[in-house]
């Protein structure tokens, strides 16, 4: 099987690149500190980076999961922070196209893709529904208002990407309790609806210029016209998204531990008559390539599972094994480097160590290496 780009997707990476040496990297110490990256977020969709799978009349680029990963992977080796903030972005957008009416569309992509709206956020994480998402309590009600039919939510969310400075929030919650994750409805929330509110920031090891927060709903009001796909849907909308997004995860991740590995390479070289002296050079050497196989191993298996989301096939099992590869593959190799580089990478500037503290959270969040591991294992034995 051919997994080399199309001229398409190979423009899209090179525009990727360029949009990554340009923009992020003169603002990766800001960011890295915290400051949430508005400017490169803009300078995104003005290139079309925050719609990359959405169609060019909704105002994206047309182009593929595999285009995406790659533009995923390249932005993430520069700034992961910024990265996570797109790419959550693009995948509410993502949802919108596959599920949305066409009123929904008209209404929302363009400002998703400009980066009118900033970004997207996604809302299902709750304080007791994290790894369980079919366990969330937040509750959708219908009710009439003015004349209007549609929902009344209450009920929070916690850890959500953006969720204080997005323009669309994507939410999910229970329409009918009594039927599990079947219950589960999705709901378009625009910025600014009386009820909505944002609580505490979360102070993370790494990504620090994503913004993490807790969400609030109390007696807030949603028309019917914004509910995203039919009642009970939602469950099977957040799946959908989480496919992807697992995807893009791995992609994200790969791209951190390519960060870590460069910048190790760099420095192995500049100590090469120390190792020689003390005999160590040809240890290096391996544990150098060893990173660089980890690495390149699960890219392939991120671009398996992206080709067979193009090809619209059914892809969770692959999905769920390029994010648990290539999050542990990236893990390992920001270890090996930071122990290569020894007090180097203790730098808290320098790119080893922020990959190191960046790359961690990738094992944790749309799914932790060990649900990854659940959904691989049940579509082996469950027919």
């Amino acid at each position: 099987m051919d997994f080399s780009l199309s001229p398409q997707e190979a423009r899209i990476e090179a525009d990727a690149r360029a949009f990554a040496r340009e923009v992020l990297a003169p603002r990766i110490a800001e960011t890295d500190l915290g400051a949430f990256p508005f400017e490169s977020l803009r300078e995104a969709g003005r290139r079309g980076l925050l719609g990359v799978k959405i169609p060019q009349q909704y105002g994206g680029l047309g182009a593929s999961m595999v285009a995406h990963c790659s533009v995923i992977r390249e932005l993430s080796s520069v700034c992961p922070s910024t990265t996570v903030a797109l790419a959550v972005s693009n995948m509410v957008a993502d949802m919108v196209l596959a599920f949305g009416s066409e009123a929904q569309k008209a209404s929302y992509l363009k400002p998703l893709c400009s980066g009118d709206l900033v970004v997207g956020a996604f809302a299902l994480s709750e304080a007791g529904a994290g790894s369980d998402a079919a366990s969330l309590r937040t509750r959708a009600v219908k009710a009439n208002r003015g004349g209007v039919d549609g929902y009344v939510l209450d009920g929070s969310k916690m850890w959500i990407t953006s969720g204080d400075v997005a323009g669309l929030v994507l939410v999910m919650a229970k329409t009918d309790p009594s039927v599990g994750a079947r219950g589960i409805t999705a709901f378009l929330v625009d910025k600014g609806t009386p009820g909505f509110e944002v609580g505490r920031h979360e102070e993370k090891l790494g990504l620090r210029g994503s913004s993490t927060v807790s969400l609030s709903f109390t007696d807030l009001f949603v028309p019917e016209s914004q509910r995203l796909g039919p009642e009970g849907a939602g469950f099977s909308v957040a799946m959908t998204a989480l496919d992807g997004g697992r995807c893009g995860i791995g992609a994200q991740a790969l791209g951190m531990g390519r960060s870590a590995l460069e910048a190790c390479a760099k420095h192995v070289e500049r100590r090469k008559a120390a190792d020689r002296a003390q005999g160590t050079e040809q240890l290096t050497q391996f544990r150098i390539a060893d990173m660089a196989v980890k690495l390149e191993a699960a890219w392939w298996m991120v671009l398996r599972a992206a080709s067979l989301k193009d090809a619209g096939k059914k892809m969770s099992r692959e999905a769920a094994m390029a994010k648990v590869m290539g999050s542990e593959a990236a893990n390992d190799v920001c270890r090996m480097a930071m122990e290569l580089a020894g007090a180097a990478g203790l730098d808290r500037t320098s790119p080893i160590a922020r990959a190191f503290r960046d790359v961690r959270v990738s094992r944790i969040y749309e799914g932790t290496s060990e649900v990854q591991r659940l959904v691989i294992a049940r579509s082996l034995v469950q027919p």
